[in-house]
């Protein structure tokens, strides 16, 4: 039986991706759709075994039937949205080249997700998780500063992609609903994992050195500044509160240490928000540093993860301990919040979101279905309705963004993106994080220099508004009953005590629509845990994941969760969306971001929930192919990662690589063979790689058919000719410093193109626009709001 609850009930979709692209149709079965998974009789076989195939089909039901053009056709004329992975190749075998899908089914949302795209130069690379990681940029600066980079075990360049997907999958199909057209969205995983990057993609771009690895610690000017302490029982991250917004943090760690007797009172009187540029003007010395170091390293030691959890709950301290995915499954909060379900027989990882009026109806585990069942109950569409121009696919939609840092606003973009009115508010007495973080035109610091805050605020209007004054919360009254959206990420409990939590917003508006991200909900017994994507990285297992086998946890890149609670917060607003044009109803939605970022780490959840197995840490080895790994090449810090698949790709490698005893070892011909001689087979490796330079190795890799990438840094990246030829990175004008630099869409579609700016967002730079043309106020009003310094 098809699913017959949910925002997409009525939806149907063909699934025939790989691995690479699972996920999208997981998102729309967890919304209602119909989706049909087709598993070739071998694969369903294999992935019968296997827990990402299990993590990502759940609520789907699976087809098991060989990959046939006329079967496949005949199901695509009663789809409603086709996913698909194939080489360019294969597409064509199976007549599903793009045009052609869209000429015999013109009502078709054609989504595919491969690793770099369906054209460019690199469109028919090999590669795997592991490549693509390289190619992102993201692998260069994961890992522990000065040693190899690292990837994330489990696997995540998939993940990017899919949600990407799912994201654009259903803004396609609310085109769709008013055109009766589809079109082909062409996703990239290299370029969907550029998301987290946190903006230092654009350093090249606007003459900004170039990101480093600084897991475990950072350099701020020439002071080494950790951010990995031991606990009692495991490690603790510390996000060092050393720039403006996030001072008085700092000021609440320090305060506990002298409390505990630990360092000088003096200590807690530093002018925190200042203390990093006062690093890099040499005005803060090592040895200074190392008071504050020491202290912190004592504070922690004697403590276990629960207790500084409890601590940094209660205190509202930007600490975080590292978990793996079973202790946060079965954590307080999570029993309390009811994340873990059951579904069918089996548990599984929860919702992405819990919704308060169309609440996500999770599926029993994948059931079978056979094709000629299929056939006919798929058999033919409604008429589509007369076509109507949509270049804006999302035209007329409102959205007031009161979202802060990344994954809000990295929401709210891919809105604007595609059409929507997105007003986003802010207050110079309250400076975003993003604006106090590189990459800054030409390496200097400034709020409004900083094209990470441009990029993720492209196509929007911002309004500088002082929320703190009667005046200002009236403007945001009104901006309220404007909106169809409404988007907060405030600690839990801040916009009820401003007056403007859901009842009063929907008081103000009935129909509205209210999004309130924060890392770990708005209920349960750690709603008031205070920090970011980096510190939701350490609790969901993202840290734990990423390192060496015995060894302690490294961590990855960034505020790492942030980039999926971008997708989550997207894909939430559209199905509430899609909720509220069958019923007319808005409704409240609480996006806590370490539940979806769960969904990232499904199979290793799935892992913990069945068999109480936590996945090590497995540095860049993987769990199918051998030799597997990241290796240097010639140059200071440059490196190549190299994935062998197949035995045959094996014997390539060999002849093109090794000396004749690795080809001729009848011990290596097989995958367990190669894995219980890694260490021997990657020292070869290494050995040969030293002598080549990366990108030159690169493509003599990709001519024999194994998956290789030079690791790009975030310089390179402005010069990958992939990324380049879709439009990754964009110049645009910049009202005070002249140019900037921003990202462009991580998704193309053939129906539509995204918007692309003139200028960079700056403070209020468009309030006369938002209070004169849209709200309607007067000029005088204006002017006396101005004058009362409400537009702040």
């Amino acid at each position: 039986m098809s699913r017959t609850d949910g925002v997409l009930t009525g939806i149907r979709v063909l699934d025939l991706s790989d691995a690479n692209g699972l996920l999208a149709g997981q998102i729309l079965a967890d919304l209602g759709a119909d989706v049909v998974q087709v598993a070739p009789g071998a694969t369903r076989a294999v992935a019968a075994s296997d827990l990402h195939w299990r993590a990502f089909t759940r609520g789907k039901r699976v087809l098991e039937m060989p990959l046939d053009a006329g079967a496949i056709a005949t199901l695509l004329a009663g789809a409603d949205v086709l996913i698909e992975s194939f080489s360019t190749d294969a597409a064509a075998r199976l007549g599903l080249e793009a045009a052609s899908v869209a000429a015999r089914h013109p009502h078709l949302v054609h989504v595919s997700i491969t690793p770099f795209g369906r054209s460019g130069p690199k469109a028919d690379y090999a590669a795997t998780d592991l490549t693509i990681t390289a190619a992102s940029g993201f692998l260069f600066v994961s890992g522990a500063a000065g040693e190899t980079p690292l990837r994330i075990s489990t696997p995540q360049a998939h993940a990017h992609a899919g949600s990407d997907a799912a994201v654009a999958t259903l803004i396609a199909l609310r085109a769709a609903a008013r055109t009766g057209r589809g079109q082909h969205i062409d996703v990239s995983a290299q370029h969907s994992l550029t998301l987290a990057l946190l903006g230092r993609g654009l350093d090249g771009a606007v003459n900004q050195p170039r990101a480093e690895r600084s897991s475990g610690y950072g350099m701020v000017g020439a002071i080494r500044v950790r951010n990995v302490y031991a606990a009692h029982d495991g490690w603790v991250v510390l996000s060092p509160g050393i720039v403006p917004p996030v001072a008085a943090f700092m000021r609440r760690l320090m305060s506990w240490a002298v409390e505990e007797g630990l360092c000088d009172a003096q200590l807690v009187d530093w002018d925190w928000g200042s203390v990093a540029m006062r690093m890099m003007q040499g005005a803060i010395t090592q040895q200074q540093w190392l008071e504050v170091d020491e202290a912190i390293a004592k504070l922690l030691a004697p403590r276990t993860k629960a207790e500084v959890m409890a601590q940094a709950v209660s205190r509202k301290l930007l600490l975080a301990p590292i978990l793996h995915v079973g202790e946060l499954l079965d954590s307080p909060h999570f029993s309390a919040r009811g994340y873990v379900q059951a579904r069918g027989d089996r548990p599984h990882v929860g919702p992405f979101a819990k919704f308060g009026r169309s609440p996500l109806r999770l599926a029993n585990d994948s059931p079978e279905v056979r094709y000629a069942e299929l056939r006919e109950a798929w058999d033919g569409r409604p008429a589509p309705v007369a076509q109507t121009a949509s270049n804006a696919p999302l035209a007329g939609l409102k959205v007031l963004d009161l979202f802060w840092v990344v994954a809000g606003p990295g929401a709210t973009r891919m809105l604007a993106d595609w059409g929507a009115t997105v007003i986003h508010v802010e207050s110079r007495n309250r400076l975003d994080m993003l604006r106090a973080v590189p990459p800054y035109i030409d390496a200097t610091p400034d709020p409004e220099r900083t094209p990470g805050f441009h990029s993720t605020h492209a196509n929007k209007l911002n309004v500088s508004l002082d929320l703190s004054t009667g005046e200002g919360r009236a403007v945001l009254a009104d901006l309220i009953r404007w909106a169809d959206v409404y988007g907060e990420s405030f600690s839990p409990g801040v916009v009820e005590r401003m007056g403007f939590g859901y009842d009063a917003a929907r008081a103000l508006n009935p129909d509205i629509i209210m999004i309130s991200s924060s890392l770990l909900g708005q209920t349960g017994p750690w709603r008031e845990y205070a920090g970011f994507g980096n510190l939701a990285g350490a609790v969901c297992g993202f840290y734990q994941q990423t390192g060496l086998p015995d060894a302690p946890p490294v961590g990855c890149f960034g505020p790492y969760t942030d980039f999926m609670g971008v997708r989550y917060n997207a894909i939430a607003i559209l199905a509430a969306l899609a909720h509220r044009d069958r019923t007319g109803e808005g409704q409240f939605i609480d996006m806590a971001q370490a539940e979806a970022a769960l969904h990232f780490l499904a199979s290793a959840a799935l892992a913990y929930l069945e068999a109480g197995i936590v996945p090590p840490a497995r540095g860049n080895r993987d769990a199918s192919m051998a030799p597997h790994g990241v290796y240097p090449t010639r140059g200071v810090d440059r490196w190549i990662a190299i994935a062998v698949g197949t035995d045959t790709q094996w014997q390539q490698l060999c002849r093109h690589a090794l000396s004749p005893e690795f080809a001729d070892d009848p011990t290596l011909a097989t995958f367990e063979g190669r894995q219980r001689a890694e260490d021997r087979i990657d020292a070869a490796l290494s050995t040969w790689t030293r002598e080549h330079e990366a990108h030159a190795l690169e493509r003599e890799l990709q001519q024999l058919g194994i998956a290789a990438h030079a690791l790009l840094d975030t310089h390179e990246l402005l010069r990958d000719a992939q990324l380049e030829s879709r439009n990754h990175v964009l110049r645009i004008g910049h009202p005070q410093f002249g140019q900037t630099a921003i990202e462009g869409s991580r998704f193309l579609m053939s129906g539509a193109t995204a918007a692309r700016p003139t200028q960079a967002v700056s403070y209020g730079s468009h309030n006369t626009i938002v209070l004169g043309d849209i709200l309607q106020y007067s000029p005088q009003r204006i002017a006396e709001l101005m004058a009362l310094g409400v537009l702040q």
